[in-house]
């Protein structure tokens, strides 16, 4: 079952939620897997991947 994601008030299905899921994912695999993709971009670079690490966070224990 996935995880049930709610945003600005508005629950998404599963499939939405799968979809947000896989996104964050992929993007984390980015900047970690493509360097000089991640440091083209440079500080916000690091602030994304902060911020969509515990993003998955928060998602994964409101699973559990």
């Amino acid at each position: 079952m996935e995880p049930t994601i709610t945003i600005d008030g508005h629950k998404l299905t599963e499939g939405q939620s799968m979809s947000v899921r896989v996104a964050i994912t992929a993007f984390l695999m980015e900047l970690k897997n493509d360097k000089q993709f991640a440091d083209s971009l440079g500080v916000i670079g690091i602030a994304y991947q902060a911020r969509l690490t515990e993003v998955m966070h928060i998602i994964l224990n409101e699973a559990s």
